[in-house]
């Protein structure tokens, strides 16, 4: 045997050693493969199978192929989680499941045939537990009466913005009887807007005070039941609507005591209409209408001198002007401006004859 040769198979021998204590690394490794299908039978294409090793921590992903078919080798034996995932990254279903050695482990998710073992689990769930059954039924029921009572809330709703305020009324009667919990002052308060704006007074104010009864902290119920009193010609009893208001939501004070004051101011009370549209601004000093309702109520005061002179109360001045500062444009710009023009000039008392009109 020469010498070249025995090197050659000595050579040989070494490699087939290495050779020989490299496979068993390889076959410690498995796999994972299957087809993924949805509810309707369709192949699942471009979804995500996320393979989660449970017993050391490892993430491995694939996706899906043309025929919802996916393999993923070279996996360590051991525990998973796989996870069928949309092409979102939404999670659909879910398997725990060993790899072993050797080929990849067949794992099909079909979604139809899931669904069916879902329900046929549950219902064996429910023959064993009829106290479940129970609720699931209650829950079902429960479910299907909301659903009933935003329908009727929406249409309600839709009525009330197309000004069709007793229709709106009759959707809204027939949600109360469905309410429940924090639902039931809701329905009540647009109930009470709707026969309000429907100018059924009596109906709106026992529907208001409900409301009232149901969430006693809303401020805006009580604001809203003043609104009516005012439209009644109840003056006292919309004052003191709209003073429980404004002490229930301080933040909102100023809006209600301006409608305070609107209604002295229309009933001649002008000293309750001033100290009201005070306080709306001392709350608020950017509310303009409020300044200017407030130098009106304060011109309602002034008083005249003999020679014609309009003598106005402390601070009516202030007020017009601070309105047309706010809004020196507004819908009240040119009433406030005469005011104080009346204010800083005099008003002739005496009747002028008219020139004669040349022939």
């Amino acid at each position: 045997m020469s010498l070249s040769w025995l090197r050659r198979v000595t050579g040989l021998v070494v490699v087939l050693g290495v050779l020989a204590g490299v496979a068993p690394l390889f076959a410690q490794t498995g796999g994972l493969t299957g087809v993924a299908k949805g509810e309707k039978g369709e192949f699942l294409v471009g979804h995500w199978i996320v393979i989660e090793r449970q017993d050391i921590k490892g993430t491995y992903k694939v996706q899906t192929k043309k025929k919802g078919d996916y393999i993923y080798i070279g996996l360590p034996i051991g525990n998973y989680k796989v996870t069928l995932q949309d092409p979102n990254g939404r999670a659909l279903f879910f398997v725990n499941t060993r790899v072993g050695m050797g080929d990849p482990t067949a794992l099909d998710f079909d979604l139809a045939k899931e669904r069916v073992l879902q329900q046929q689990e549950q219902q064996r769930q429910l023959e064993a537990n009829p106290e479940l059954q129970r609720k699931l039924e209650e829950q079902a029921k429960a479910q299907k009466a909301e659903a009933s009572l935003k329908e009727l809330f929406e249409q309600g709703q839709a009525l009330y913005g197309q000004k069709m305020f007793a229709e709106a009324a009759a959707m809204f009667e027939q949600a109360l009887p469905m309410a429940k919990g924090a639902n039931v002052p809701v329905i009540l308060g647009r109930l009470a807007d709707s026969y309000h704006k429907a100018r059924q007074f009596d109906k709106a104010v026992d529907t208001y005070q409900k409301a009232i009864v149901a969430r006693p902290e809303d401020a805006t119920y009580h604001n809203n039941l003043g609104n009516v009193y005012a439209e009644m010609g109840k003056t006292a009893e919309a004052a003191a609507e709209f003073q429980k208001a404004a002490a229930l939501d301080p933040p909102q004070a100023a809006r209600f005591y301006f409608n305070y004051g609107a209604i002295m101011y229309n009933t001649g009370k002008m000293d309750e209409a001033v100290e009201a549209f005070k306080k709306a601004t001392e709350i608020d000093a950017n509310y303009a209408d409020a300044f200017y309702w407030e130098g009106l109520a304060l011109m309602g005061k002034a008083t005249m001198t003999p020679d014609g002179k309009i003598v106005s109360p402390p601070g009516t001045a202030e007020a017009l002007e601070t309105y047309l500062k706010l809004e020196p444009s507004g819908k009240n710009a040119a009433s406030a401006q005469q005011m104080l023009q009346t204010i800083q000039g005099t008003i002739d008392t005496q009747y002028k004859k008219p020139p004669k009109k040349k022939g």
